[in-house]
């Protein structure tokens, strides 16, 4: 059996015949710069016998893109305008969130020009995908499409306290801003569809911080669901099985209204905000997850990684669970703790 079908089987509740060994969301570029000189290869993947799916080749972005321009440079520090029209300062050599400084949609002006640079229908949008569908379906390979989610369109492209207020203020500018995100994502997501679908579709929407969502349940639930239910809708119509929802944070008390609209599995599930894979397994048993091991933990030494690998085991023997660093594998972990971890378990799991 491949990776691809075992990591299925987990998702859908049955057993598989190898573990899925999953680095969902891979290493930061700082800690695979350091991995190569521990390894000699480039191919961690391979190295470590990880895998993860495979996105699907597209463009949801800003066509066309806005020009990039650097607005000042110092040895430590750039700012520049990126291609999505975002301002931000950023330190070299780091992958630390930049410090963003404006945002391209600042009313309902600044949006609807926006707009004109997010139709579904260009030609710039969509490859033709013969080369990829063979590579994939000839090494049977798990493949995936990601996108943002209502939330996160709204979240990254206006100042974070002014979309806090719209969501009081303006709630019908809220309800424009993602009934048109919605209607592009299920066209863009058609075209796609119609030369290839994907085993995974995932929704990043990162909206919750260390102990709770950015906006209230109820919020997400007026605002955000309605939306969630369209694109799982049309996504399950065209065959897509399963539905991820990708947040970090604390997403616990928003999960129910997920499940509800449809999603099929969460990850990060991080664990320094307080998720619990355990005690998500109880509520939600017939939830996938993927992440939930602590990369804090991972940085101690072996008696924090063997607890980590003791509560992995658990939750994956209940069913529908891949174990995963709970975000990209940072830096702190070095080479000799990470690769004690991977190696000790798929010993546990085989």
């Amino acid at each position: 059996m491949s990776y691809r079908s075992d990591f299925l089987k987990v998702m859908s509740g049955e057993r598989p015949e190898k573990f899925p060994a999953t680095e969902y969301m891979m290493f930061w570029p700082e800690t695979q710069e350091e991995y190569e000189k521990d390894t000699g290869t480039r191919d961690l993947a391979g190295y470590f016998g990880v895998a993860t799916p495979i996105n699907i080749p597209y463009n949801f972005c800003a066509v066309p893109p806005f020009e990039e321009e650097v607005y000042e440079e110092t040895e430590t520090h750039i700012t520049k305008r990126n291609g999505e029209g975002i301002i931000y300062k950023l330190e070299k050599n780091s992958s630390a969130m930049p410090h963003y400084i404006e945002f391209p949609i600042k009313d309902r002006a600044s949006f609807h020009e926006y707009c004109k640079r997010l139709d579904w229908k260009s030609e710039e949008r969509v490859p033709d995908l013969t080369e990829f569908i063979r590579c994939v379906q000839r090494d049977d390979i798990l493949t995936q499409i990601t996108i943002r989610g209502p939330f996160a369109f709204l979240r990254d492209f206006i100042k974070f306290e002014d979309l806090m207020m719209l969501f009081i203020d303006e709630p019908d500018f809220i309800e424009e801003m993602v009934t048109f995100h919605t209607e592009f994502v299920i066209g863009l997501f058609g075209r796609v569809f119609g030369q290839f679908v994907p085993d995974i579709v995932c929704l990043g929407e990162d909206m919750a911080y260390k102990t709770a969502s950015m906006i209230s349940p109820a919020m997400v639930e007026e605002f955000i669901c309605p939306a969630w239910d369209k694109i799982i809708s049309f996504v399950k119509e065209a065959g897509v099985k399963h539905v991820f929802l990708d947040s970090d944070g604390h997403t616990a008390d928003i999960i129910p209204l997920a499940v509800r609209s449809g999603f099929t599995a969460v990850s990060p599930v991080e664990r320094a905000a307080g998720m619990d894979p355990e005690t998500l397994r109880a509520r939600f048993p017939e939830l996938g997850l993927i992440g939930g091991v602590d990369k804090l933990e991972l940085a101690k030494g072996k008696a924090a990684i063997d607890a980590e690998l003791e509560k992995a085991e658990r939750v994956y023997r209940t069913g529908r669970y891949i174990p995963s660093c709970d975000h990209s594998v940072p830096p702190i972990v070095s080479f000799a703790n990470y690769n004690y971890y991977i190696s000790e378990l798929k010993k546990r799991l085989k």
